[in-house]
Order: structure tokens, then C-alpha cells, then sequence
């Protein structure tokens, strides 16, 4: 039976290495959700590959017809996951990787089980060894002000707080080890 995977983790754990990985291995037979969004398409974005674009009415209309699985706000734009997305590909019988902030996971994770859809979901929050490995980590990458940095970690110490909402929890302190931990609980469903 096809999967809908939510890989969560504050900025830095690793998520976009682990998942590059994972794309990587055929057997897992992965598909990459497609969110959403009322933002303006960048020149280099394509409509259905990037994002599903589309105006504020629209998106809303679809709020009220309960058609995401998640949504939520960043920076007065809306993104939300469409369960006609995920479900279409669960019918290709592909595993469905889901890309989400940690508040959507949690809402994407509260819906299927009160939709008694439990078995179809493998929730995994990525954590790091410390959050000093963490910074050093963000600070690696020179790609953040100081002032970005901090609010990097101050967002990590309260998403690290949603961790027990996940099924499993994977520490990212040997990134091969993480990947092919990830990789079992994806094989055995």
C-alpha cells in the first residue's frame, strides 16, 4: 500500500539532503507532493511543476471545500497541500512526500487520524544531536544574517516541542545513518 510521508525538522537538520537521497533510490518509489500557492510565479517556476499557482479566491474557495489536507499563511501568501494531489498519486501507487512546515504537519497528521487514515501516513521528525551542532550547522551553509541565524534557532527550539506528534524520531548526527534508517521505515511501510 502507497504512503503519504511528512519528513519535519527545524532549518539545518538536513531535510533537503535526506531527501535528495531518498529520491534517489528507485525502490522507494517517491513522489514529490505539489503544494499550492497564491504567490506570484517567479521567472524561472513553472505552473504544476514547482507550485500549483493560483489567485486568493480561488484558494480560499477550496477552503471551504475542504479540499486541502493542510494550508497556512507565510508572508500574506497561502500554500496549502491538495488531498486531490495526494490522492491521485496514492492511486499511481506512489509513496507521497509531503513538504510541509511543522504546524501543517501537525494538521495533516490530526485530519488522518481522525479520518482513521493513520495507516497511510509515516511521520517522521528529523532531529538534530544538539542545538549547538544545529547552529553550526546554519552557520555552515553562509547563507543567513545574524539576525536570520537567530531566529532560525529560536524557531527550531519550539518546533523540536512538536516532535512527539511524529511516530518516529531520527537523529541526524551521521547523515548515511539517517537516510538509511528513513529508507527501512519507508520499505516496510
Amino acid at each position: 500500500m502507497s504512503k503519504i510521508i511528512l519528513i519535519i525538522g527545524p532549518s539545518g537538520v538536513g531535510k533537503g539532503t535526506i531527501e535528495k537521497e531518498l529520491f534517489k533510490d528507485e525502490n522507494l518509489n517517491l513522489s514529490f507532493s505539489i503544494s499550492m500557492t497564491t504567490r506570484k510565479k517567479r521567472d524561472n517556476e513553472i505552473d504544476g511543476v514547482h507550485y500549483y499557482f493560483t489567485d486568493k479566491k480561488h484558494f480560499f474557495d477550496l477552503i471551504d471545500q475542504n479540499a486541502f489536507l493542510e494550508y497556512s499563511n507565510h508572508f500574506d501568501n497561502w500554500y496549502g497541500t491538495l488531498v486531490s494531489e495526494v490522492e491521485n498519486k496514492l492511486n499511481q501507487n506512489k509513496n507521497v512526500l509531503i513538504e510541509v512546515e511543522t504546524n501543517g504537519a501537525v494538521n495533516i497528521i490530526n485530519r488522518l487520524k481522525k479520518e482513521n487514515k493513520e495507516d497511510k501516513l509515516i511521520s517522521i521528525f528529523i532531529v538534530p544531536p544538539s542545538l549547538e551542532e544545529l547552529e553550526r550547522r546554519i552557520r555552515e551553509r553562509n547563507s543567513d544574517s545574524e539576525e536570520q541565524i537567530s531566529k532560525r534557532l529560536a524557531r527550531a527550539k519550539v518546533e523540536l516541542e512538536y516532535k512527539l506528534y511524529f511516530k518516529h524520531i531520527i537523529k541526524n548526527d551521521n547523515i548515511n545513518i539517517a537516510i538509511n534508517e528513513i529508507k527501512r521505515l519507508i520499505e516496510k511501510g
